[in-house]
């Protein structure tokens, strides 16, 4: 989202709220150009936790702010109010009794808050909900009445299942004829849902096939990680993995989930990870390869495998060459086991964040259709052009620290502008004698609101300086490397909310010609960031070799404010450069050098290292 579409979209513009199991998206539209984008729902993510928490005055927290708030109480706490949609009206919390849809509608607003910010106070003039294929009228009604009690009238409100969305966002960038079959696979944080869909003569999407599985999701390889690290501490340290089982309190709980999540999210892209488990007394850390977390979950794959050969089978679907494209939404469906499994069945295909793309398709399908004269299925210069993926993508990079870690993930799409991290708080107070069947009561209730519209300046979550505009980060690079780079995409949000640039640099140039025989790309890729509190932090890692365990290579600059070490990955001949300098904030990373050698010759004649 750029800054133009914040604060030129006056008029009507468009939302589409993918609410999920575990977290929820949103996708929006320009008043003028119509273009789709996902919008930015914290300061550093385009996700949002779905979680809520009731406190004991009734007011209903969500996102980061209900998690924080669990620790303290967990009575008032709700993972996932997606999962009572359809099993119960109400459910009862820190001695409250709430309407379910009043919890999603606390999420709702909260996302609309997100959207309206970014259009100078605007309401959405439609407002578009996802929602399982397999939802009964009844559960989808649940929505609609949360996003009439955030404020929405019911005439603007749109519904459009999750597979049918997802297929739509891939027809934009792919011509289908009718009689095309895709099959959609949606592995989010905590379900598994496939579809098969067939393209209609009126050039729409029939399901002809839906399987899912409630209990599979990317909460499963976390607790199997963290079974992982139970079974190690207990051979290692008896005493701290006894206090992890019966004593640790639910901060410490919380920071060992938050450290294997992290970790599960950077073995799709290295070799392996690094999990940091909090202690009575110090902090333990454990390396994960990505051989043992794909042994750990190749039962779970198995599962997934086999619900989608089921799907396809009840499809009609028995042979790849039958299937046009299995295209994979939801973050779980990164993991590079599950793509190379999945490659078995059909031509694997990712379009996008696989997190957003349900959002973002909801929305595409939706304008389309209120467009007639641009057909779907007919890609446009605007849309976004899709990856596809035969293989799973590996860097060859050692694991990351838990305390510098950096989600390095590309994101092969527009850029996300950066606004004010405030939390949302709604407080919808309902008690048991009150109406549970009038979704304009939770409207009507006292609600604390405290969207903040400001955008957010040049500071991270850590109060030190970052940026998050493209230009000014190619800026702080030496004179000799600006020269050679031919291409920047605006990848993910580090932790700390600085912007990573993705780049390429010049074939022909003096710097490629380092670069490994092979490799994935043509030529040389560096990943930057400028955040001056995580480049200090940086240098002390790399002087003592995290990285590589003490196996790399360090070089310093004469006056110590830049140093890089050189790391090998698991093939002897490539090497990866991690580099940070306290004087500009710059942290960066360059892949699939040839040799220690070469490397050191890149930090030369780049200007990184004097």
């Amino acid at each position: 989202m750029t800054s133009a579409t914040q604060t030129s979209a006056t008029h009507a513009w468009s939302l589409a709220i993918d609410f999920g199991t575990s977290n929820s998206a949103a996708a929006h539209s320009g008043a003028t150009s119509r273009s789709i984008e996902a919008l930015s729902l914290t300061h550093t993510s385009n996700l949002m936790p779905s979680a809520v928490f009731v406190d004991t005055a009734g007011t209903v927290l969500v996102g980061g702010a209900a998690l924080n708030s669990a620790a303290q109480n967990p009575a008032g706490f709700i993972a996932s109010p997606k999962r009572l949609i359809g099993a119960q009206p109400a459910v009862a919390a820190n001695g409250h009794t709430l309407p379910i849809y009043a919890l999603v509608a606390a999420v709702m607003r909260t996302i609309i808050g997100r959207g309206v910010a970014a259009h100078a106070g605007t309401m959405p003039d439609r407002v578009v909900l996802t929602h399982p294929e397999a939802w009964a009228p009844q559960q989808i009604q649940v929505l609609t009445d949360a996003a009439r009690a955030a404020g929405i009238p019911a005439e603007r409100i749109t519904t459009i299942s999750e597979p049918r969305a997802a297929a739509g966002h891939y027809s934009r960038s792919h011509a289908l004829q009718h009689g095309t079959r895709i099959a959609v696979f949606d592995f989010g944080g905590g379900t598994l849902d496939i579809a098969v869909l067939e393209v209609t003569p009126t050039n729409t999407f029939q399901v002809i096939a839906a399987r899912g599985d409630n209990g599979l999701g990317g909460k499963n390889f976390d607790a199997l990680l963290q079974r992982w690290v139970e079974d190690r501490l207990a051979d290692r340290d008896p005493d701290h993995a006894a206090w992890l089982r019966r004593a640790a309190p639910i901060d410490a709980i919380q920071s060992l989930q938050d450290s294997i999540q992290q970790a599960k999210e950077l073995l799709s892209e290295t070799p392996s990870a690094t999990i940091t488990v909090p202690g009575p007394n110090e902090r333990t850390t454990l390396q994960i390869t990505r051989d043992e977390f794909d042994e750990l979950i190749t039962p779970a794959v198995d599962a997934a495998v086999h619900l989608t050969r089921t799907t396809l089978a009840d499809a009609g679907l028995t042979h790849p060459d039958q299937l046009t494209a299995l295209y994979l939404t939801g973050g779980s469906s990164r993991i590079p086991l599950i793509q190379q499994r999945l490659g078995e069945l059909g031509p694997v295909a990712t379009l996008d964040d696989p997190k957003t793309v349900v959002a973002q398709g909801a929305l595409l399908t939706v304008l389309a259709d209120s467009a007639p004269t641009q057909p779907r299925g007919i890609p446009e210069a605007a849309d976004l052009m899709p990856t596809w993926h035969t293989q799973p993508r590996t860097l060859g990079s050692p694991a990351q620290p838990a305390s510098t870690r950096r989600r390095w993930l590309r994101i092969g799409a527009a850029a996300v502008a950066v606004t004010a991290a405030a939390a949302i708080v709604t407080t919808i107070v309902t008690t048991a004698s009150g109406s549970d069947d009038d979704p304009t009561d939770a409207s009507q209730a006292t609600q604390t609101l405290g969207a903040d519209t400001t955008p957010a300046g040049p500071t991270g979550e850590d109060g030190g300086p970052i940026l998050t505009d493209p230009d000014q980060i190619r800026q702080q690079l030496p004179g000799a490397l600006q020269s050679q780079i031919t291409d920047c995409t605006n990848g993910s949000f580090t932790d700390n909310g600085a912007l990573t640039l993705d780049c390429t640099l010049n074939e022909a140039g003096t710097l490629s010609g380092l670069k490994i025989e092979g490799g994935l790309s043509d030529s040389l890729r560096i990943d930057i960031n400028v955040d001056d509190n995580e480049a200090t932090r940086e240098i002390r890692n790399l002087r003592n070799g995290v990285y590589s365990a003490g196996k790399g290579t360090v070089v310093e600059d004469t006056n110590r404010q830049a140093a890089a070490e050189i790391t090998p990955s698991l093939s002897d001949n490539e090497y990866t450069i991690w580099y940070a300098n306290t004087g500009t904030g710059l942290v960066l990373r360059v892949t699939e050098l040839s040799s220690v050698e070469n490397a050191r010759t890149f930090l030369t004649r780049s200007g990184l290292i004097n």
